[in-house]
């Protein structure tokens, strides 16, 4: 059981990361440490970590898996804050490269009118 508890706090580590890359805008290293945490939360619940459960310990342990579960939250939040800003970027984006494609329709030399109706000789 303290083995379980050992790593429950090894998770809440890797989320607390995990959640600062988020906000950094670091989105690969975000997934890297998320891989890592899923990892050790999986050994954690696994029923080797959790024999022979004592009172004192499964309290401690509800308090990390509540714990666990707002951070989270908190996680989520954060990534759906940032795909949201990514969006508005990409967006802008797209209107900045059709305003600059606009730019260089203007710019451009318009073609001299050929038409075959207009006499040479005149």
């Amino acid at each position: 059981m303290r083995a379980a508890l050992t790593l429950l706090d090894q998770a809440i580590e890797m989320g607390n990361q995990e959640l600062a890359h988020l906000s950094a805008g670091e989105v690969d290293k975000a997934e890297e440490v998320a891989f890592g945490r899923d990892g050790v939360l999986k050994a954690a619940l696994a029923e080797d970590s959790l024999d022979a459960p004592e009172e004192e310990c499964l309290d401690s342990l509800v308090a990390k898996l509540e714990e666990l579960k707002a951070l989270q939250a908190r996680i989520i939040d954060e990534a759906t804050r940032l795909r949201r800003s990514i969006g508005q970027e990409i967006m802008r984006a797209g209107q900045e490269q059709k305003r600059h494609q606009g730019y260089g329709r203007a710019v451009r030399p318009t073609p001299r009118i050929r038409s075959a109706f207009i006499s040479k000789n005149s």
